[in-house]
């Protein structure tokens, strides 16, 4: 019995030292990928600058992508998911690590700050805006068999009233007049609405 528990013992430790290896790894990995990115995108943008500028914005995007994707990936690893505070830190360390690329060890405490919560804002609305495009897309997805119902009906103008009711495609087999009156869908358009939903159920009955 003390055998196998100290075997499970160092199992649990050779897990735990794997996954944090495998954590480094990926920040490794993550902190290369954004510095190699940042050079080639700062070295494709600066083409139409002077050599020696063109040569320091591509440092200054190197350093941008290294530090943020490098922090970005720690942060995950050790927060276990990826969220608004994960830019925010990601961003600042960013703007920190240019600062002290323009700068170098001479740069002002002001300026370093400065630059560190210009990009944590950039970062966190750019998060946040994508974060509302992906969920608007999520919540638009679920009304594609609905919106292609209206439209072949004619009764596009009717699409808000099914997702003021969140009347999805999964209810629309389940859906009777009684809902669809709730909705303030007049009679016309019910009866349209229904014998499309009979018609289909049956055809895909018959399949």
């Amino acid at each position: 019995m003390t055998t196998r528990l100290a075997g499970d013992g160092r199992d649990t430790m050779v897990t735990e030292h794997s996954s944090r290896k495998y954590q480094l790894i990926d920040a490794v990995l993550a902190t290369t990928v954004g510095g190699v990115t940042g050079a080639a995108y700062g070295g494709i943008i600066g083409m139409v600058m002077a050599p020696l500028r063109r040569a320091q914005y591509a440092r200054d995007c190197s350093a941008l992508g290294a530090a943020g994707f490098g922090i970005k990936s720690i942060m995950t690893e050790i927060r276990g998911k990826d969220d608004l505070t994960n830019h925010i830190v990601s961003g600042s360390g960013a703007g920190l690590a240019l600062s002290f690329v323009k700068q170098g060890v001479k740069a002002q405490p002001a300026h370093a700050l400065f630059t560190a919560a210009g990009f944590a804002v950039l970062t966190g609305t750019v998060y946040k805006v994508n974060e509302t495009i992906t969920s608007r897309n999520a919540r638009e997805a679920l009304y594609t068999e609905t919106r292609a119902m209206l439209s072949k009906l004619g009764l596009q103008k009717y699409e808000k009233n099914f997702k003021k009711g969140h009347l999805t495609d999964p209810t629309l087999p389940l859906l009777t007049d009684r809902e669809l009156q709730e909705m303030n869908i007049p009679p016309g358009a019910r009866l349209l609405i229904l014998d499309h939903i009979k018609r289909y159920n049956k055809m895909v009955n018959r399949k």
